[in-house]
């Protein structure tokens, strides 16, 4: 092993520089005949080449594993800050005030498209309701949105916020058309679960109605019993509802 590591330093200078160093290099002890001195070890010029080219065949290698270790960096670096990226875009709660970021509702029921970024609403009034297909006193309130959703539906829009994961679109499908059945003309579209809409919207009970201006900035968080004709009326023509906060 002693050996090998010294003919590799021997040759690297030739590698690196060009330079003809390894021309039968000799390594001389010191046993004395008389006036002479015996080589005791002596590279032919086969052993230098095939030194010369273990040498170059490491340093290849060395060069192409750290080629592999920067791009594997680099691969690791673009995706942990692609990560935070996101997680930070989505990952905060917004509070009354806040102005909500152009999310996108990826997929609705009852509405004329299919998806929806909120941009889609600008210049309109929002309630968000959150429910379930289990609260029944959230769908207890369905008739009065409905009803003031065809009055108001200019200036404002009412959306069903489904984030509870066991409402399939299956199930909400189903629950559609026995809404449909007993309001006619039902009006009211049906947001399906979004893990971003739970991020940015965290709730603990409900009912729970976010209000939001045309502003797009978050104007009241409430319960049911906030949700009035004349409430809505002050979140169209842009005053302060001075609501009630819902505290979960």
């Amino acid at each position: 092993m002693k050996k090998t590591i010294f003919f590799i330093a021997r040759a690297l200078p030739w590698l690196f520089f060009g330079i003809d160093l390894i021309k039968k290099p000799k390594i001389y002890d010191p046993f004395f005949y008389g006036n002479s001195s015996v080589s005791c070890f002596q590279l032919d010029g086969q052993t230098t080449r095939n030194v010369a080219k273990l040498a170059n065949r490491e340093i290849n290698l060395e060069r192409l594993l750290r080629k592999k270790i920067i791009r594997l960096t680099t691969v690791l670096f673009f995706f942990s800050t692609t990560l935070f990226a996101q997680a930070k875009a989505t990952s905060y709660q917004l509070a009354i005030n806040d102005k909500v970021p152009n999310l996108t509702l990826s997929q609705i029921l009852n509405f004329n498209q299919k998806s929806a970024e909120f941009s889609s609403f600008r210049n309109k009034a929002l309630v968000l309701d959150f429910w379930a297909t289990y609260c029944s006193p959230c769908i207890a309130e369905f008739p009065k949105m409905d009803a003031m959703q065809k009055k108001y539906g200019k200036n404002i829009q009412f959306l069903l916020m489904n984030t509870y994961a066991s409402d399939t679109v299956e199930v909400l499908e189903k629950f559609l058309a026995v809404q449909r059945a007993k309001i006619k003309d039902f009006a009211l579209p049906i947001v399906l679960n979004s893990a971003e809409i739970k991020n940015v919207f965290p709730i603990n009970t409900m009912p729970h109605y976010i209000w939001i201006g045309a502003d797009g900035r978050i104007k009241a968080i409430t319960r049911a019993e906030q949700l009035t004709e004349e409430n809505v009326s002050r979140l169209i023509a842009g005053l302060n509802p001075n609501l009630k906060t819902k505290k979960d």
